[in-house]
Formats: structure tokens, sequence, C-alpha cells
């Protein structure tokens, strides 16, 4: 058996597809980097309006503010959880809107002298 032969042995490719294949599986896709962003925002996001509710829960001291906490934390839950299934989809919503504040900046930069 050659050394070649051990490599691609058992998969039943050819080295040169093997490889076009990787590459094409590594590639990335153009919005990846804002889908990125956009999720680590959103999460980030969620996170400090939860501890803010629990924050406000303990310097308030209500039951009343019990219930807001738990429903703020519900509310941030259920957009983080509907944000992932969108970027699974390919249908991001934060991407979407990080977009559209890109396309305005660039509007503000270069103004159309039309």
């Amino acid at each position: 058996m050659m050394p070649s032969d051990v490599s691609d042995a058992g998969t039943g490719e050819d080295p040169v597809s093997g490889a076009s294949a990787t590459a094409h599986h590594l590639s990335r896709h153009p919005s990846g980097d804002h889908q990125i962003v956009g999720l680590i925002t959103l999460f980030t996001t969620a996170i400090f309006a939860v501890v803010a509710a629990v924050w406000a829960l303990a310097a308030v001291g209500g039951w009343w503010m019990l219930a807001l906490a738990v429903a703020i934390h519900f509310l941030a839950s259920a957009v983080v959880l509907a944000e992932v299934a969108a970027v699974m989809s390919n249908q991001s919503l934060t991407v979407a809107v990080i977009e559209r504040l890109a396309s305005r900046r660039r509007a503000r930069r270069h103004p159309h002298t039309g």
C-alpha cells in the first residue's frame, strides 16, 4: 500500500475532490461575521436586561416587581430563542438591523450630490 492510499482509505474520494469539498465547506458566508456580532450583541443585551430586572427587584422588593422581573426574563429568553431560530434558517433579524445601520452610516459618509 502506498502512503497516498492511506490518506483516503475507505473514503472513496480522490484527494483533489476531497480538498475542493473541504475548501467549499470552510468558505464563509458574507454575512457570517454580522451574524456573530449580532448574536453576541443580542445575548449581551438580554443578559443586561435580566440583570437590571433582578437588580430592580432587589432595590424595590415587592411581589409585583418579581412578576415584572420574571416577565422580562421570559421576554429576553424568547427574543434570543427566536433570533437563534432565525439565524439557523438564514433569516436573521439582527443581521438585517446591523446591515441597515451600516448602510445608513455609508450614506452619511458619502452623501449623494445629485
